[in-house]
């Protein structure tokens, strides 16, 4: 057994990236940059990797092959497109820990990223795109260039720390290493640090994401102790016959997959077809409307705008509870009331419903699997309606239709493992042409926005003893949609963030004041004892805003 050891971090920290060669100490990346497409390509084809003390297992055909989900999240990648998914939090340090909390914190995160695969490992392309990329260790993991820090400007605002994380955020990550990257920012007016984390979307989902936290976070301020990485034989990573011959097998064995998928298909065709034409149901929902056109239904371009808050947990509960409504329907409904004032102060609102995605994981209860594993529900926001109340009740209603069709949709299945030789290829060629003509401008969408919620901690969490206060996301624009609301729990908190392209909505905190507006206007509609938004940094996680209260 031939046991290889960490190796030594390299003297010249100066990393390719998609903007060049960069320093790794760099606090950001400049607007303005010059990015080159032929550094979008799908993945790194590197040779023999280890790392970390870890030797990588499995012979080349027990390849660790990404499925099309996750591959797609790659192909779909263009210099206008980043598909990096993240998070923010606001973070209150230990006593006396200001000074070291950085390197504490970086060795705290290199001592623990053995216990989450991707997190260690590069992309390694398969020749001529014959089939998806295959993880395969880094040999040159370099703690330094996936922890970095950086400082808003003075005096630290809410608002200098949104562009701080619009700027990384529009940042691609670097597809020769492994895709993620963590960024400790410091000098908020507060006295606390943000924590931004950014990952690929091709490595993790919104569900994926939390289960990241139980692995990293603790439940207490004392730190839990480390499983040790396991140390096993070294096997060297597939060259280019073994991918060669894996995609071959692969491609031979594809139409035995899809002949098998082809009853469950016809099944859910079907069932959809009969559902669309029963009268005495909703049909198909908002997948079967016309979404307008609206300003945020246009290519996007490089530059990303960002703004945040929260609302109570409890105050959904207490608006959607005697209407028969989840916490999701009246904040759906929050976000109906937004667009629609927006829209309407700039005399651009439409007079059919405008139509929200929003994505529905597919996991089993317990699944913690570090992939893709969503479908997306499509839901009206009955933008037409005026009353509040009247809205969140029709947003419910669409929504169930919305939740009906997706569950057969998921019936379907089979299409998990699909891959065809020259795929990746053709499906880059198609979004770059995409992008550069701009067809996102063009091209009818069937939804307007994409609103997101994802479950996090209900419990308090640390981080090298640190006290996570808030749990911002941080999502993707794309082209067509340039506009993503994502909704994240955590503890009483529902923290929500605005994620745009800067053309399209180059004022994301006015939509967000405008959130909070109809969140108000909801509750007074509603009848209940209004309840304030929650304070975006608090001193401590209860403590409430008073900002657009009444």
């Amino acid at each position: 057994m031939q046991l290889l050891l960490r190796p030594g971090r390299t003297p010249d920290r100066c990393r390719l990236t998609g903007f060049g060669r960069v320093r790794a100490s760099l606090p950001l990346p400049p607007h303005g940059r010059s990015i080159r497409h032929r550094d979008m390509l799908p993945c790194d084809a590197g040779s023999t990797t280890w790392n970390h003390g870890r030797i990588p297992t499995g012979a080349p055909t027990d390849m660790d092959k990404l499925k099309i989900l996750d591959a797609s999240f790659l192909y779909a990648e263009t210099p206008n497109t980043p598909m990096n998914i993240a998070a923010v939090q606001h973070f209150e340090l230990p006593p006396g820990r200001e000074d070291g909390f950085f390197d504490d914190l970086k060795a705290y995160i290199d001592a623990r990223v053995h216990l989450i695969p991707f997190m260690t490992k590069r992309l390694q392309a398969t020749p001529f795109g014959m089939d998806h990329p295959v993880w395969v260790q880094d040999d040159r993991f370099d703690i330094d260039y996936h922890v970095q820090r950086t400082r808003v400007p003075g005096p630290g605002t809410q608002s200098q720390l949104e562009q701080t994380v619009a700027r990384l955020h529009e940042t691609p990550l670097d597809r020769s290493r492994p895709l993620w990257q963590y960024w400790l920012i410091e000098g908020l007016e507060s006295g606390h640090v943000a924590w931004y984390t950014k990952y690929h979307h091709a490595c993790i989902d919104g569900m994926a994401g939390q289960a990241i936290i139980d692995i990293l976070f603790s439940d207490a301020p004392e730190i839990p102790a480390i499983p040790a990485p396991t140390m096993l034989e070294a096997e060297t990573a597939p060259g280019m016959l073994s991918l060669l011959w894996d995609a071959t097998l692969n491609a031979s064995t594809q139409p035995v997959r899809t002949a098998r998928s082809l009853p469950s298909l016809a099944r859910t065709a079907w069932s959809l077809g009969r559902r669309a034409l029963n009268r005495d149901e909703a049909g198909l929902g908002a997948l079967g409307q016309r979404a307008p056109k609206t300003r945020f239904n246009v290519a996007v371009g490089p530059y990303r705008s960002f703004a945040f808050g929260s609302l109570p947990l409890s105050g959904l509960k207490a608006v959607g509870k005697p209407h028969g409504c989840k916490a999701n329907d009246v904040f759906m409904a929050v976000c109906a009331g937004a667009l629609a004032r927006h829209l309407d102060e700039r005399g651009e609102l439409p007079s059919r419903p405008l139509i929200a995605g929003a994505p529905v994981s597919q996991r089993v209860a317990e699944d913690k699997s570090m992939s893709n594993q969503v479908s997306m529900l499509l839901t009206s926001l009955e933008t037409h309606i005026v009353d509040p109340v009247t809205r969140m009740l029709a947003i419910r209603d669409s929504a169930n239709v919305g939740k009906a069709v997706v569950a057969e949709l998921a019936a379907a299945g089979g299409f998990d493992n699909l891959s065809l030789p020259g795929l990746p290829t053709a499906f880059q060629n198609v979004m770059s042409v995409a992008d550069r003509l701009r067809l996102g401008d063009f091209l009818p969408m069937p939804l307007n926005v994409v609103i997101s919620n994802v479950p996090g901690p209900r419990r308090p969490v640390f981080l090298n003893r640190a006290r996570m206060l808030t749990h911002y996301p941080v999502s993707i624009p794309a082209h067509g949609t340039a506009l993503n609301i994502t909704l994240q729990s955590y503890q009483d908190r529902m923290d929500f963030s605005i994620t745009a392209c800067l053309d399209a909505l180059p004022d994301a905190n006015l939509l967000r004041d405008a959130m909070y507006d109809a969140w108000a206007e909801l509750q007074r509609a509603a009848g209940v004892d209004p309840v304030p938004a929650l304070e975006p940094d608090p001193s401590a996680p209860t403590e409430v805003a008073s900002i657009r209260a009444a």
